[in-house]
């Protein structure tokens, strides 16, 4: 309760998932983080409601800015929808990464000490994992392939060798 959290946005074509680190779990707070990646995007040439033109979501308080959720800098439109509550079927894949975000950060630790870099970190080893469904590929080799490399980048995901992966709380260990 109270703290900072991450509000995770995962592209269920790749598996691919990215965290930004909330200070607080408000709309305002949300919709401004929301607000200043669009506009990273924007500045490295690329469209948040190209990417992401469907937003699903569950039913927290801190998506109520809709307005600043589905409107974009560019003038494209994002779609935001709400999951039905306690239904973890209707959106399956994330769930599957949730879990390896929190093999790294287990359920019940804060985040209150990490920074907007460990969350990347993070997230890097997730999408790094080789996965069978992706016939051995990662969710990043996907995504770069589809996007970009840059893309990833300005979503602060960066490349981990699959030999370098660590999926336990060692990672952040400084």
């Amino acid at each position: 309760p109270g703290g900072k959290a991450i509000m995770t946005i995962h592209l269920s074509a790749f598996n691919f998932m990215f965290g930004l680190l909330m200070d607080n779990k408000t709309a305002a707070e949300y919709a401004a983080k929301i607000t200043r990646l669009k506009q990273a995007m924007l500045e490295a040439g690329f469209s948040f409601g190209i990417i992401f033109p469907v937003l699903l979501t569950d039913n927290g308080g801190e998506f109520s800015c809709v307005q600043a959720i589905e409107e974009n800098p560019d003038g494209s439109m994002s779609k935001l929808f709400f999951c039905n509550p306690n239904t973890p079927s209707d959106k399956p894949q994330i769930e599957k990464n949730h879990t390896m975000m929190r093999d790294i950060l287990p359920k019940g630790s804060s985040f209150d000490d990490l920074t907007q870099e460990d969350v990347n970190l993070v997230f890097s080893h997730v999408n790094a994992v080789k996965r069978k469904e992706f016939n051995g590929k990662s969710a990043y080799d996907l995504f770069c392939f589809s996007y970009s490399q840059e893309l990833a980048t300005v979503l602060g995901i960066s490349y981990v060798p699959a030999e370098e992966v660590i999926q336990s709380p060692k990672l952040l260990k400084k």
